[in-house]
């Protein structure tokens, strides 16, 4: 019987993987030498315990198939591919520059004025990105994949391997958090609820379209999935330097540096969970619960 040491010592040996581990220690590096140790010490500890959640969620959905990947012609799938990238680093850009990303960051803006205007904050808490997120993140990407000969069963919407057992795996220790936030008093119900439909709207399910379902798919088709998985995890990662500059004191570099370290760490667990239930049902409800417990716990 195959067990899971030696099931992961090729993975251990892979460039991809040691690519990963070379910059993950380099960011450590440098966010110890930046005075940010006791928040590294803490994405550390999450670290390692989602490896634990990997392991458990790859033993759960054995066997599988191969990880889903765009059909088509080489031409059509890196068409497909750029689209997706484009978008990515729009949506990126947009809250980058001062003056936004013309065109782009009218419509999201105006997105999220018709959001504050329709949605009640008290429900989905912010309402402005309940809308401007899908469209953005979801609506836009899909239509022009779909425009480009892009099938649903392959962006995420197939049948899925064992889903279930995913979602369970790395819904359980949320799930037992909030049960002990709610009961102790120190986590109304209404909070919870408001972040679960919150993170559901504003990141939860579309980002996990945008990068694993719409990235890595195109991904896989174009390189091993292994290279695939670690693309898209370090583009997601990066993706947030914005987000963790302005957490860590305005530091370009510890915002960087934080994004290998945390999201592109988180990016690579969603797309594993992606490629083992093949399906963007486990990783998204992965992806709500993570946050909103990390929310809850400040």
């Amino acid at each position: 019987m195959l067990t899971l040491r030696n099931a992961a010592a090729p993975a251990i040996r892979s460039r991809p993987v040691q690519l990963v581990a070379v910059l993950w220690l380099i960011a450590a590096f440098y966010l110890l030498a930046a005075g940010h140790g006791a928040w590294l010490t803490l994405i550390t500890e999450l670290n390692l315990f989602e490896i634990i959640l990997i392991l458990i969620t790859i033993r759960v959905t054995a066997p599988t198939a191969a990880p889903v990947a765009a059909s088509g012609s080489r031409g059509r799938v890196m068409a497909q591919a750029l689209v997706v990238l484009a978008v990515i680093v729009i949506t990126a850009m947009s809250s980058l520059l001062p003056g936004g990303v013309p065109g782009w960051s009218q419509m999201v803006a105006a997105a999220e004025q018709f959001g504050e205007r329709t949605l009640p904050a008290a429900l989905v808490g912010g309402p402005g990105n309940a809308i401007a997120n899908p469209v953005q993140y979801f609506v836009i990407p899909f239509v022009v994949l779909l425009l480009l000969g892009a099938r649903p069963v392959e962006l995420g919407f197939g049948k899925g391997h064992r889903s279930w057992h995913a979602a369970l795996v790395w819904a359980a220790v949320p799930l037992l958090g909030f049960t002990i936030l709610l009961i102790s008093g120190a986590l109304p119900a209404r909070v919870l609820l408001r972040r679960l439909l919150g993170n559901s709207l504003q990141n939860g399910f579309f980002e996990e379209f945008l990068f694993r379902g719409a990235l890595q798919t195109r991904l896989n088709a174009l390189m091993s999935p292994a290279w695939a998985l670690v693309a898209q995890g370090l583009l997601f990662g990066f993706w947030h330097i914005n987000a963790n500059t302005a957490m860590l004191g305005g530091d370009p570099v510890a915002g960087l540096a934080a994004c290998v370290v945390s999201q592109s760490i988180m990016g690579i667990w969603f797309g594993i969970v992606f490629s083992r239930t093949r399906t963007l049902l486990a990783p998204t409800i992965q992806h709500v619960c993570m946050n909103t417990l990390a929310q809850s716990l400040g």
